[in-house]
Protein backbone atom coordinates (compact mmCIF):
# COMPACT_ATOMS: atom_id res chain seq x y z
CA UNK A 1 0.00 0.00 0.00
CA UNK A 2 1.30 3.45 -1.16
CA UNK A 3 1.52 6.28 1.08
CA UNK A 4 -0.36 9.58 -0.23
CA UNK A 5 1.03 13.24 0.41
CA UNK A 6 -0.38 16.72 -0.94
CA UNK A 7 2.42 18.55 -1.91
CA UNK A 8 1.69 22.40 -0.41
CA UNK A 9 0.54 23.56 -3.81
CA UNK A 10 -2.29 21.30 -4.25
CA UNK A 11 -3.18 21.88 -0.79
CA UNK A 12 -3.58 25.36 -1.18
CA UNK A 13 -5.01 25.01 -4.83
CA UNK A 14 -7.70 22.59 -3.20
CA UNK A 15 -8.51 25.40 -1.08
CA UNK A 16 -8.90 27.92 -3.46
CA UNK A 17 -11.42 25.68 -5.53
CA UNK A 18 -13.40 25.16 -2.22
CA UNK A 19 -13.49 29.04 -1.74
CA UNK A 20 -14.31 29.64 -5.43
CA UNK A 21 -17.27 26.78 -5.20
CA UNK A 22 -18.59 27.67 -1.33
CA UNK A 23 -19.29 31.24 -3.40
CA UNK A 24 -21.90 29.37 -4.78
CA UNK A 25 -22.82 26.46 -2.07
CA UNK A 26 -21.41 25.73 0.33
CA UNK A 27 -22.53 21.86 0.84
CA UNK A 28 -21.12 21.47 -2.92
CA UNK A 29 -17.75 22.42 -1.69
CA UNK A 30 -17.70 20.49 0.96
CA UNK A 31 -18.91 17.84 -1.48
CA UNK A 32 -15.74 18.25 -3.65
CA UNK A 33 -13.26 18.33 -0.89
CA UNK A 34 -14.73 15.24 0.71
CA UNK A 35 -14.68 13.20 -2.58
CA UNK A 36 -11.58 14.51 -3.98
CA UNK A 37 -9.56 13.02 -1.07
CA UNK A 38 -11.78 10.33 -0.75
CA UNK A 39 -10.39 9.43 -4.44
CA UNK A 40 -7.18 10.68 -3.83
CA UNK A 41 -6.99 8.39 -0.68
CA UNK A 42 -8.13 5.08 -3.47
CA UNK A 43 -4.46 6.01 -4.84
CA UNK A 44 -2.88 3.91 -1.78
CA UNK A 45 -4.29 0.86 -3.11
CA UNK A 46 -4.84 0.98 -6.93
CA UNK A 47 -2.00 3.51 -7.63
CA UNK A 48 -2.48 3.55 -11.50
CA UNK A 49 -6.35 4.60 -11.59
CA UNK A 50 -6.27 7.55 -12.98
CA UNK A 51 -5.22 8.20 -16.44
CA UNK A 52 -2.13 9.67 -18.40
CA UNK A 53 -1.85 13.62 -18.18
CA UNK A 54 -1.61 14.06 -22.08
CA UNK A 55 0.30 16.52 -22.12
CA UNK A 56 2.83 15.09 -20.44
CA UNK A 57 2.80 11.78 -21.55
CA UNK A 58 5.13 9.78 -19.08
CA UNK A 59 3.30 7.03 -17.02
CA UNK A 60 4.52 7.88 -13.64
CA UNK A 61 2.19 11.51 -14.37
CA UNK A 62 -1.32 10.72 -14.28
CA UNK A 63 -4.63 12.63 -12.83
CA UNK A 64 -8.06 11.83 -11.80
CA UNK A 65 -11.16 13.79 -13.04
CA UNK A 66 -13.42 15.06 -10.12
CA UNK A 67 -16.14 17.16 -11.36
CA UNK A 68 -14.56 19.83 -13.53
CA UNK A 69 -11.23 19.36 -12.24
CA UNK A 70 -7.81 17.52 -13.09
CA UNK A 71 -6.47 16.11 -9.49
CA UNK A 72 -2.83 15.26 -10.63
CA UNK A 73 -0.44 13.44 -8.89
CA UNK A 74 2.96 11.74 -9.63
CA UNK A 75 3.65 7.60 -8.58
CA UNK A 76 7.20 8.36 -7.37
CA UNK A 77 7.81 4.70 -6.51
CA UNK A 78 5.28 1.68 -5.19
CA UNK A 79 5.00 3.54 -2.17
CA UNK A 80 4.96 7.16 -2.83
CA UNK A 81 2.54 9.17 -4.27
CA UNK A 82 2.18 12.67 -4.34
CA UNK A 83 -0.82 14.86 -5.69
CA UNK A 84 0.87 17.80 -7.26
CA UNK A 85 -2.05 19.89 -8.81
CA UNK A 86 -5.50 20.61 -8.27
CA UNK A 87 -6.63 22.47 -11.77
CA UNK A 88 -9.85 23.68 -13.76
CA UNK A 89 -9.89 21.79 -17.02
CA UNK A 90 -11.20 24.55 -18.86
CA UNK A 91 -7.10 25.97 -17.97
CA UNK A 92 -4.25 25.46 -20.28
CA UNK A 93 -2.06 23.31 -18.35
CA UNK A 94 2.04 23.92 -19.04
CA UNK A 95 3.72 21.08 -17.95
Amino acid sequence: MAQVIWTSRAADEIVEVAEFISDFSISYAKQFVKRAYERTGQLANFPEMGRLIPEIGKPQYRELLEGNYRIMYELLDADLILVQRVIHQARDFKP
